[in-house]
């Protein structure tokens, strides 16, 4: 027979019992979500630290206006660029990765993947052994 057992009240405490089980239940229950929580705000914390660090990683290999690419595929991509620095970053740990990257080759790259990154481009043009911006060579000769 299950359910509650049929005795007189001074005589059995199963309420009681009961009453005690599902306090200690709630105890442990609250505790397992403190826990929980703990681990989940420490993962987040070392989330962040690792994030830094696989950004530091790929930046050590860029050359050629590289960071300036990365820089612009982080500011006009943010999503992305959480998914594909620690790709990045762990490829170049596991030495999938080996040589430098230039600007070039990672904005190459990143259109390939389909993200449209704009960098700011300016053209010098050289003139008696000074670099002069093309918008102001062109006034010089007055075009």
């Amino acid at each position: 027979m299950r359910g509650k057992v049929n005795c007189p009240p001074r005589h059995c405490s199963h309420t009681m019992i009961d009453e005690e089980l599902e306090s200690i239940k709630r105890r442990k229950f609250i505790e397992m979500q403190q826990a929980l929580l703990r681990k989940t705000l420490e993962a987040q914390k070392v989330s962040k630290d690792d994030d830094k660090n696989y950004e530091e990683i790929l930046r050590k290999i860029l050359y050629a206006q590289g960071d300036k690419v990365l820089d612009a595929f982080k500011a006009q991509y943010p999503e992305a660029a959480k998914v594909l620095i620690p790709a990045f970053a762990k490829a170049i740990k596991s030495g999938r990765i080996k040589e430098p990257i230039d600007g070039g080759s990672l904005l190459q790259f990143l259109r390939n993947l389909g993200f449209r990154v704009r960098v700011e481009t300016k053209i010098f043009v050289e003139k008696k052994g000074k670099l002069l911006e093309f918008g102001e060579y062109l006034k010089e000769r007055g075009i």
